[in-house]
């Protein structure tokens, strides 16, 4: 059976060879990009001066009486930063302090509602579900 490819009115058949080709091609196109992204993941907590202890005690100190529920090291913006999410129950929002993890400095708060957190929890777990299945 072989596949057919509409292009207008005209039917081109598509031989097995050229979904090989077309997959090797694609398939090929993600490997440098996550190669790159794994590297740079190992990479970013080396060039952090400022620890994940410190990014915490420094988010606490901006937002009073909250919970940390999240600190992550990311490349934001051409800088390093932590990004510590915290609560303040009852309020359902999380505020999103980025702290410079090369200076201690807030660069950065941001009141995330949940509607937009789960658009990022979505968002991170599809990268990271992309680069692992482009690894294998």
């Amino acid at each position: 059976m072989t596949e057919r490819i509409y292009a207008g009115s005209v039917k081109v058949p598509m031989k097995p060879i050229a979904k090989s080709v077309i997959a090797l091609a694609l398939a090929s196109s993600w490997i440098p990009f996550n190669s790159w992204a794994q590297q740079s993941e190992t990479e970013l907590p080396k060039q952090a001066r400022i620890t994940k202890h410190q990014a915490k005690k420094i988010a606490l100190a901006k937002v009073k009486h909250g919970t940390i529920k999240c600190v992550a090291l990311e490349e934001e913006n051409g800088l390093l930063i932590w990004s510590v999410d915290i609560a303040q129950p009852p309020k359902k929002n999380l505020t999103d302090v980025w702290v410079d993890a090369t200076t201690g400095k807030i660069t950065a708060v941001e009141v995330e509602t949940p509607i937009t957190e789960k658009k990022e929890v979505a968002e991170q777990k599809a990268k990271k579900w992309l680069s692992h299945h482009s690894a294998h």
